[in-house]
């Protein structure tokens, strides 16, 4: 049982409704205290640190985050009872669990093992996977945020992380470094994969007493997640292939965490296959180049029938997948030669995959990055490779040699010559021929978070001075020539929250947000600004991109309120605001968005995420807010055009390219 301690001088007596008894525990986030309702129920009462008050919109921001913490089901978890401000310090409420932490336990008890450790295993994996469900993603997965009480394990401190991430310490990693997964410490984006290695290295402490990478230092603690492989010794050989995958550096390669409940439940059934088809390989142009509430009694209910909440996870996958569509005869292997046209139907239907799928080579990273010009697709990976697909002859150029991630590539014309620009995280630009040539590479020192290749192939990069600060330091540099274009960028409140490369009249220009619901309209051939206007009400930008309805520029975007919203660029004014869905789906919203034209209809494409584990793309009337049609899973998207026909191109998560037919 946890040790209650008296209230110490300065302790509040009362924070909000809640009557103050004792304290329970001090740690990096606040102070935790034992509190009773006005019912004389007891709660947990958490008070945050430090104060928000260094912006005016870092209260809103938080109280905005953890509003969404409450949807998540109770069963597995500590149901959040009331969120607030005590003199602009935030604390959370939430149901009070008579139990040690995993941590306590391992360290007074020892390791767990048999049933228990399978019970502790399943039990977790089930309060992950409705925390995900809710579309957020716990960021802080740890022994110490698993709690054991006489119902079983219950997490807690789900969201907290995101809600802090959104206030004060938006530009660095939060987390237990020990339990982090290598996308936080590489400042990647944060995912559901993210909790899932945090996860897999709790399980690994409870059933071994130690954690699965060693390090006396945190430099060296980083080191090891970064690059060593996990100590799985004294792992139960049952949970030891399962804990492994989990742990892949590699994001991409983990387990969802419905799939994995699946696997542990019902280990001699097989996973089921991402993808329903056999990729056709074609031949890889190797170009000379130089050297990513419920309550009680249902609580034990469903985490006793934890076997029902997977199987039901995985049907909904199944049926999704049941629906995707098979290659066209035109893409089997024996009709796809490399340089060889490969005719597109004059009237497919919607949704056809009318090209691929082309498999990218294997060792060479997964997709990170995908860009479209014409029927010229560039892809980057997660292993600092590009590849250029010809999508009329099937033929895949490579482009670089393994190195930092991609992190944006783009394909355009520069003096009339087709151009390719990539991005890394370790600052590298590249300026490349389509064919294979590499034209110019620089390093600008900060990573990179986007490239352009018009008329001025540019690249945007971006940094933190420190943790504590709340505004990134953005540059605007030159592809070709590695120098800066207009002056340092420094208000951007809580760094770059999505951008997007167009046109506004005669210039070229960049469009970034922020996260003060604030965009702003660059020109690149200056570097300043032009103009600025803010979204409206609160919705947390997600991702941007420019494109045209009745011949003027629009920026469409996706808010972490479940929104797709457009604006007039050259004005700022609203137009449109259409919802995803009922509910927000945090930082799991939207993988990638994409703006076009179908015909004389503009339209956008989005890759999101509302509910489950399968990223679906949909595609949107920007005149009427009508899905016009729903496609396979896709992360990373763009629009291209085949024989005249506008298509959808994408890579999937098999590593694989596509296109689809948009429709006669």
């Amino acid at each position: 049982m946890p040790d209650v301690h008296p209230l110490r001088p300065g302790d509040p007596e009362r924070i909000g409704a809640y009557r103050l008894v004792g304290v329970l525990g001090t740690g990096g986030q606040g102070v935790v205290y034992q509190g009773i309702d006005e019912a004389g129920r007891k709660v947990a009462v958490k008070l945050l640190h430090p104060p928000l008050n260094r912006d005016r919109h870092a209260a809103k921001g938080f109280l905005r985050e953890v509003e969404a913490v409450r949807r998540v089901a109770a069963f597995c978890t500590a149901a959040v009872l009331d969120v607030g401000l005590l003199d602009q310090q935030p604390y959370i409420v939430s149901e009070y669990i008579a139990g040690d932490t995993l941590q306590t336990l391992v360290r007074s008890a020892g390791p767990r093992t048999g049933g228990a450790l399978d019970r502790l295993a399943i039990s977790t994996l089930t309060a992950l996977a409705a925390i995900h469900e809710a579309g957020i993603v716990h960021r802080d997965f740890k022994p110490a945020n698993v709690l054991v009480g006489p119902e079983g394990p219950i997490v807690i401190d789900f969201g907290i992380a995101k809600a802090l991430d959104s206030t004060t310490l938006a530009s660095g990693p939060i987390g237990t470094p020990a339990y982090m997964s290598p996308e936080q410490f590489r400042g990647e984006r944060v995912t559901p994969a993210s909790d899932v290695f945090s996860w897999a290295g709790t399980m690994v402490f409870a059933a071994t007493g130690r954690q699965p990478f060693a390090g006396q230092t945190v430099p060296a603690l980083v080191n090891a997640v970064l690059s060593r492989e996990p100590d799985l010794s004294g792992v139960p050989a049952h949970l030891g292939d399962s804990l492994r995958s989990c742990l892949a550096k590699d994001p991409a390669l983990r387990p969802p965490a419905a799939d994995l409940l699946r696997r542990l439940i019902r280990p001699a059934e097989p996973i089921p296959s991402p993808v329903n088809t056999e990729p056709a390989r074609v031949p890889v142009n190797d170009a000379p180049t130089r050297p990513h509430q419920a309550g009680k009694m249902s609580r034990r209910v469903l985490i006793g029938g934890a076997a029902a909440v997977g199987a039901a996870a995985i049907s909904a996958l199944a049926v999704f997948r049941d629906r995707e569509l098979t290659p066209s005869p035109s893409t089997t292997p024996s009709a796809t030669r490399e340089g060889s046209p490969a005719p597109v139907a004059a009237a497919r239907p919607f949704g056809a995959e009318v090209r691929g799928p082309i498999a990218l080579p294997g060792g060479d990273g997964v997709p990170t990055s995908v860009a479209a010009a014409g029927a010229t697709v560039v892809c980057g990976t997660s292993e600092g490779v590009t590849f250029v697909w010809d999508a009329d002859t099937t033929t895949l150029t490579r482009l670089g040699d393994r190195g930092a991630a991609v992190t944006s590539a783009a394909i355009g014309t520069r003096g009339g010559t087709p151009v390719v620009t990539t991005g890394h995280t370790d600052g590298t630009l590249r300026l490349w021929s389509p064919t294979g040539a590499e034209l110019a590479t620089h390093r600008a020192g900060d990573p990179v978070i986007g490239v352009s290749a018009g008329r001025r192939a540019v690249a945007v990069t971006q940094k933190y001075d420190s943790l504590s600060d709340l505004h990134s330091v953005v540059r605007l540099i030159d592809i070709a020539t590695g120098r800066q274009i207009g002056a340092t960028i420094t208000d951007h409140f809580q760094g770059v929250s999505g951008l997007a490369f167009g046109r506004l009249g005669d210039d070229d220009v960049l469009v970034t947000g922020d996260g003060e619901e604030r965009i702003r309209v660059w020109s690149l051939a200056t570097g300043k600004l032009r103009h600025s206007f803010g979204t409206g009400d609160v919705g947390g930008i997600e991702l941007l991109a420019c494109g045209e309805s009745g011949g003027r520029p629009i920026l469409v975007s996706t808010h972490l309120d479940a929104t797709l919203r457009v604006h007039d660029l050259a004005t700022g004014e609203s137009r449109q605001k259409w919802p995803f869905s009922d509910r927000s789906p945090d930082d799991r919203g939207a993988a990638a968005l994409a703006a076009g034209r179908l015909g004389d209809v503009p339209i956008a494409v989005v890759a999101h995420n509302p509910a489950g584990d399968e990223i679906t793309v949909r595609i949107w009337n920007l005149d009427t807010g009508e899905v016009v049609g729903e496609l396979g899973s896709a992360p990373t998207v763009a629009l291209a055009e085949l024989a005249g026909r506008s298509v959808i191109v994408g890579a999937t998560r098999d590593r694989t390219l596509r296109a689809w037919s948009l429709g006669p």
